[in-house]
């Protein structure tokens, strides 16, 4: 019964949008959208995606776990910034790089100096390799928590090798799957990105087309035209993860000795210089903007004011606010409990089936949603919730399943056998102990869906913004000042949580 009503949700909510694509894009017949994939815009899209993709795969897997090396023996506090840029919402992260790095930013007031081409496809590859180095490094660290061999490593030295040779015999081989699981995480992550293309603008790909021809386009086509390209991003995306699935899935793991060769990298300093001009900058630019009184002036306390917030929060900001809190907070509730059954059915499929819908790219999801349940739904924020249900669902699971895991498998049969019925067994012996994963669980929903702008912006309607997608319209509509007030009330929060989430994992390991 459990098992029947989780295939059922799972049907609901990822596969009757991808069926409702399919048979939009396919009632077009075969010719239209053959021709709608290998028409100029569109092609354009798809190429620059997929080089978008190659490029910033294998520049953030190459940075990552050279990061992911030279911090095996670094503080927490380095960790955490090292891994800043991806808990920084996508838009934020764009525009503060526009703002410090780019024409007329900051760097070029101060200094005459600007990144080349950061407003078009240079800037694009640059501020998605640094969202993507902070996923490579957390695969690829844990790779090197259950591989590392730190005495094959020794001996390696020992016999003469330097530092590259030790690190293409020993090291990479050792890493095949991580940087497998690293290079698909960061493929599936940059074909989903939409914001900062759209911020840094200049690059047409498959996401910013999308929302191009939903929002913005007059052609009576447009749509028909979209739901192609959408069903061409999630059969992408899923081949790409189907395939890396069954190597993974395939391959012996083959666990060493958790450890590290000893000695204090002298290279901490680079990547703490690397965190200052990747995600430092560019967030204090932001802040500095925000509280400034136009553009172009100095950010002296001379210059300082509070008159962005209160143009930014005019009009529909405060609704749009309370909306994207009461939708992830939802979303974390529903989705931790949901993850929750997944885990107590062990079907070990279930957890892959949830992999596969997270990778579907949110724009294609988000027009599926539309076609299969828009005129029950309308562009109301019950739909935005659904599309959030049905994305977040593997973020919520792999926390309680890792928490699952680690319970004795004779905690709730003790608890039955001494008279407890099966609810007050699972509150008294089960809760308790996972208590973390299921914060851990929900703290995660909530943040992601707090922050989420692919899918929102195309299935918002009036009455119903996100409180990204007011960023988003206020940065298009030229206002600097409001959207990065707007941008330091969407960031600070997360930045308080993961500085708390640092402080809490400290007392409990002092």
């Amino acid at each position: 019964m459990r098992t029947a009503l989780v295939l059922v949700l799972l049907a609901a909510l990822v596969g009757a949008p991808l069926v409702a694509l399919a048979r939009v894009a396919g009632e077009r017949g075969w010719s239209a959208a053959f021709d709608t994939l290998t028409s100029l815009e569109t092609g354009t899209a798809v190429r620059n995606t997929l080089v978008l993709a190659v490029v910033v795969t294998v520049l953030g897997c190459a940075c990552g776990t050279a990061v992911a090396l030279t911090t095996r023996d670094a503080g927490r506090w380095l960790r955490l910034a090292l891994l800043l840029p991806v808990l920084v919402p996508e838009f934020v992260l764009g525009f503060g790089w526009s703002q410090a790095y780019g024409p007329s930013g900051f760097a070029d007031d101060l200094l005459g100096v600007e990144v080349p081409g950061l407003l078009g496809p240079v800037g694009i590859v640059l501020v998605l390799t640094v969202h993507a180095v902070p996923l490579a490094y957390l695969a690829v660290a844990a790779g090197l928590a259950v591989r590392a061999e730190p005495d094959l490593e020794r001996a390696a030295r020992a016999s003469g090798a330097g530092p590259f040779v030790v690190l293409q015999t020993v090291l990479l081989p050792l890493l095949r799957l991580p940087l497998l699981a690293a290079g698909v995480l960061v493929f599936v992550t940059t074909v989903n990105s939409f914001a900062i293309p759209q911020v840094l603008g200049g690059y047409p790909t498959m996401t910013t087309l999308v929302y191009a021809d939903l929002n913005l386009s007059a052609d009576p086509d447009a749509f028909g035209q979209l739901t192609t390209v959408a069903l061409a991003m999630a059969a992408l995306v899923l081949v790409v993860v189907g395939l890396a699935d069954t190597v993974l899935g395939s391959s012996v793991v083959r666990t060493g000795t958790p450890g590290a060769v000893a000695g204090r990298s002298r290279r901490h300093w680079f990547l703490g210089a690397y965190t200052v001009f990747a995600i430092g900058l560019p967030m204090l630019v932001v802040l500095g903007v925000s509280i400034t009184r136009g553009p172009g002036l100095a950010p002296v306390p001379a210059n300082w004011t509070l008159a962005n917030y209160v143009t930014a929060f005019a009009g529909p900001t405060w609704p749009a606010l309370l909306r994207t809190l009461l939708l992830a907070v939802l979303a974390a509730a529903i989705l931790t409990v949901l993850s929750g059954l997944v885990v107590s059915l062990r079907r070990p499929v279930l957890g892959t089936v949830l992999t596969l819908c997270f990778a579907v790219p949110g724009s294609a999801l988000a027009v599926g949603t539309l076609i299969a349940y828009g005129r029950l739904l309308g562009t109301s924020a019950a739909i935005i919730l659904v599309v959030y249900l049905a994305k977040l669902w593997a973020v919520a699971y792999r926390p309680v399943l890792a928490g699952v895991d680690r319970l004795g498998a004779d905690l709730v049969p003790a608890a039955r056998s001494s008279g407890a019925r099966p609810f007050t067994a699972v509150r008294t012996v089960v809760l308790p102990p996972l208590s973390t994963a299921l914060a851990t669980a929900a703290g995660l929903v909530f943040v992601l869906a707090s922050h989420e702008l692919t899918m929102s912006s195309i299935l918002y309607g009036p009455g119903s913004q996100t409180f990204a997608v007011v960023v988003l319209n206020q940065q298009q509509l030229g206002d600097v000042g409001a959207s990065a007030a707007l941008s330091v009330v969407l960031t600070a929060p997360l930045a308080l949580l993961a500085v708390l989430l640092l402080r809490g994992a400290r007392a409990r390991t002092s």
